[in-house]
């Protein structure tokens, strides 16, 4: 059996192994919080609903915004015993049901130039979707990047696939219009294999979402 064959083999037995194994990941995370509003107490969140509002998201990545709130009610769903959520599909049929389509869409406007969720339109928002309090979530970035690491006679056999994500979210009180509690996330995954492989934008965005929310119900302790 000549050498050529022999590193065929090889290489043939190494492709069988790693597809078989699955994708190797690295995953690092870096998360900020600011400290809570002392008029807010999370324990309130357990006995009534929370809003999940249609993200915020930056130039370019229009495309994500669905996928960020979805996300994010899937990561609050997770944890029933702490909080209800309710999904952003629901709250914007609610607000237009409600005829404020054309208020909301003035008020997120307004939002991406300041910041704020202007009070007045906030208070409708809240009373159209019965919530007295609403999540902002937002995309700052998304990007993903490829690398081959091994190749064999023109084929890529190793491959790094990065993905970084930046988000934050916010709590707003529906009926004195204050920031309650928000965070900001910062999140790396890092994956190598053999195949094509690309982790779903939801799972990602899911995976950070339960980081930030960590420390929001840090101190309610589940039923």
């Amino acid at each position: 059996m000549g050498p050529s064959v022999v590193w065929v083999l090889l290489l043939a037995g190494f492709l069988l192994s790693a597809g078989c194994i699955g994708p190797l990941q690295q995953w690092g995370e870096e998360t900020t919080f600011r400290p809570k509003a002392t008029s807010f107490d999370p324990a309130t969140l357990k006995h009534e609903q929370v809003a999940v509002l249609n993200a915020v998201v930056g130039f370019g990545l229009e495309g994500f915004a669905h996928q960020v709130s979805r996300s994010l009610s899937s990561a609050l769903d997770q944890r029933p015993t702490l909080i209800t959520a309710l999904p952003v599909h629901e709250a914007l049929n609610r607000i237009n049901r409600g005829e404020l389509g054309e208020e909301y869409a003035a008020m997120v406007a307004d939002y991406v130039r300041t910041g704020i969720l202007n009070r007045a339109g906030l208070q409708k928002i809240g009373q159209a979707i019965h919530t007295n309090y609403v999540f902002q979530p937002s995309l700052a970035s998304f990007n993903q990047s490829m690398s081959g690491r091994f190749s064999f006679f023109g084929l890529r056999v190793l491959q790094t696939r990065v993905t970084m994500l930046r988000m934050s979210l916010q709590l707003w009180d529906t009926r004195t219009s204050e920031i309650v509690w928000e965070s900001s996330g910062e999140a790396t995954l890092a994956g190598e294999d053999v195949r094509e492989f690309r982790i779903p934008f939801d799972e990602i965005a899911r995976r950070l979402w339960t980081h930030m929310l960590d420390d929001l119900f840090k101190d309610l302790p589940a039923e």
